[in-house]
């Protein structure tokens, strides 16, 4: 039986009132499901509850951290078999068991909603994407049917090859996912630098980091301050030449740190440019993803543009921040999954913040993450849907620019595998 009341990772889903939550994908939920019987609609579904789309006021959702727990390592493939409801943190302590690894992202609070919208890790550009790493897909789609598909081969049939690639990245639009298998790697340690910048300082470290190697990345945030972080991929230990030339390349400021870590859930370790209390019970927030190729010589104008908005936020606590991709994002054999935007090297995001219940602070802080998406999408054509906003004006707009040309074929599939609506529109 469902219940009223859940636990949210996200605040402001957290103060909603929703209907209630299904702890489990059981057949009385099914049944509701196949014969349209959930009201309102769509279903919401949440596996590690830190985007504002895992639930919505007044609509059900399918919590699948309670029932989908499960976590099974192959040694002799070296794959992992998770559920739906482990969120990264506890895939990554099960798998440094084995000596093994997987592309996580920045924080390990996050579900396997991560992955199945793209997954964009520190290590992408020595591994690919974490939709890159998927082995095995299993669920029920939209209408209540289920399935279960492996990657496909030359062989496969077009069915097979269009099913796989819509649910590598939009499967919150078209199917409730209740376990993947993934390609795992072996455990390796890392290298980390951190410092703050000045504007042009940031347009240098960009600069540069385009032409590093695939196992070192660039993540950058820009709040009260600009910080820069660097994480790179040691072969065997933490001795590595490539390293030290770029620890001795980038710009720095006094508090430059070098640290070592054993895997990416270490990261948390991040000092922030932005308030300490912007991620407590009275503050609530929204987030843009943005994607686009190399800056090659734009990266100045960019953070020109960037230190603008940045003078015009409507509080402390908005910041903009960016990830690298590159390397093994780009070569991934195409047409085998919506992630479109395969020249990317930059997914930069927009966050904007306000007060619980201060709805001209909302209002200001929406319109100054549009302004800036504006602003960006010069450089930043394409649109990574980490987090998804059905319930905001943009939402039609940023589909298209997630998916451009492969929209229409996937509406179709839309219309196919969820023609009642269950699940989020598209």
């Amino acid at each position: 039986m469902p219940e009223r009341k859940n636990k949210f990772l996200n605040t402001q889903v957290q103060d909603l009132e929703i209907a209630g939550v299904y702890k489990d994908l059981d057949a009385n939920l099914l049944n509701l499901i196949r014969t349209n019987k959930i009201n309102p609609k769509p279903l919401m579904i949440c596996s590690g509850s830190t985007s504002s789309g895992c639930a919505a006021k007044d609509h059900w959702t399918l919590d699948l951290r309670y029932r989908f727990k499960k976590v099974e390592f192959y040694p002799a493939q070296n794959e992992v078999l998770i559920e739906a409801g482990v969120d990264m943190k506890t895939l990554i302590e099960e798998l440094k068991d084995h000596k093994r690894s997987f592309p996580i992202g920045i924080s390990g609070s996050t579900g396997i909603g991560y992955i199945l919208t793209g997954g964009i890790s520190p290590l992408s550009r020595k591994y690919g994407l974490a939709i890159d790493q998927i082995k095995e897909l299993g669920g029920y789609w939209a209408n209540g049917e289920k399935f279960k598909l492996k990657k496909p081969l030359h062989s496969s049939s077009k069915d097979h090859l269009v099913q796989w690639k819509a649910l590598c990245g939009a499967a919150p639009f078209l199917a409730i996912i209740t376990h993947i298998k993934l390609k795992t790697h072996q455990l390796k340690p890392l290298g980390v630098w951190e410092t703050t910048l000045e504007p042009e300082q940031l347009a240098e470290t960009i600069s540069i980091s385009e032409q590093w190697p695939i196992q070192a990345s660039l993540y950058w945030m820009w709040g009260e301050t600009i910080k820069a972080f660097g994480v790179y991929e040691f072969k065997e230990n933490y001795s590595e030449k490539g390293f030290t030339e770029i620890i001795n390349e980038v710009p720095k400021s006094d508090d430059f740190k070098t640290s070592q870590i054993e895997d990416l859930t270490q990261l948390n370790r991040f000092n922030l440019p932005i308030p300490s209390d912007s991620f407590n019970q009275n503050k609530y927030s929204e987030v843009v993803g943005i994607l686009g190729p190399p800056l090659r010589n734009k990266s100045y104008e960019l953070v020109k543009t960037i230190e603008k908005l940045m003078q015009n936020k409507p509080n402390p606590s908005c910041y903009i921040s960016a990830q690298q991709l590159g390397g093994a994002t780009m070569t991934e054999v195409k047409n085998l999954s919506s992630f479109v935007h395969r020249n990317s090297m930059w997914k930069p995001w927009i966050t904007g913040t306000w007060e619980a219940g201060n709805n001209e602070q909302r209002k200001k802080s929406l319109d100054w993450i549009e302004n800036g998406w504006i602003e960006l999408e010069k450089y930043f054509p394409g649109v990574h849907l980490a987090q998804i906003h059905p319930h905001l004006h943009w939402h039609q707009k940023e589909i298209k620019a997630a998916f451009k040309a492969w929209l229409p074929e996937l509406q179709q599939l839309k219309s196919k595998f969820d023609p009642e609506g269950i699940l989020l529109p598209l």
